[in-house]
C-alpha cells in the first residue's frame, strides 16, 4: 500500500533569477507537476506564501526510496533548483486520511 510523502522544497538562493532567464523552466515543472497529479501521484502541491522558493508537496509511493527518484525527475532537481536542504519524508496523517486515498 502507498504511504504519503511531505516533499518539504527549498529552491536554491539564485532560483528566482534562473526563472527569468529560463521561463521554460516554470513551463516544465507545471507540466511535471500536472503528469504527476494525472498519474495519482502527486496529491496537491503550492508555494508557501509570501513567496520565497519554499513550498510542499505531498506524493505517495511506496518507499522513501521511491519517492525521492520520483521527486529526482522533477524539472527542479534536474535544472539544479532544488537545494540540498529540501527533504522527502514520510508523513503520517491522523486526522484527514482519509481524504488522501492511494492509488497505486
Amino acid at each position: 500500500m502507498s504511504k504519503l510523502f511531505a516533499v518539504v522544497v527549498a529552491t536554491v538562493p539564485h532560483y528566482y533569477e534562473y526563472k527569468k532567464q529560463h521561463p521554460e523552466h516554470d513551463h516544465d515543472q507545471l507540466e511535471w507537476f500536472n503528469e504527476q497529479y494525472q498519474k495519482g501521484i502527486l496529491l496537491c502541491c503550492g508555494p508557501f506564501v509570501p513567496h520565497d522558493g519554499t513550498g510542499l508537496w505531498i506524493i505517495q509511493a511506496e518507499t522513501v526510496t521511491e519517492a525521492i527518484d520520483i521527486v529526482n525527475t522533477s524539472p527542479r532537481v534536474r535544472d539544479g533548483m532544488l537545494a540540498e536542504d529540501a527533504r522527502v519524508v514520510e508523513w503520517g496523517v491522523h486526522l484527514g486520511s482519509n481524504r488522501f486515498t492511494p492509488s497505486h
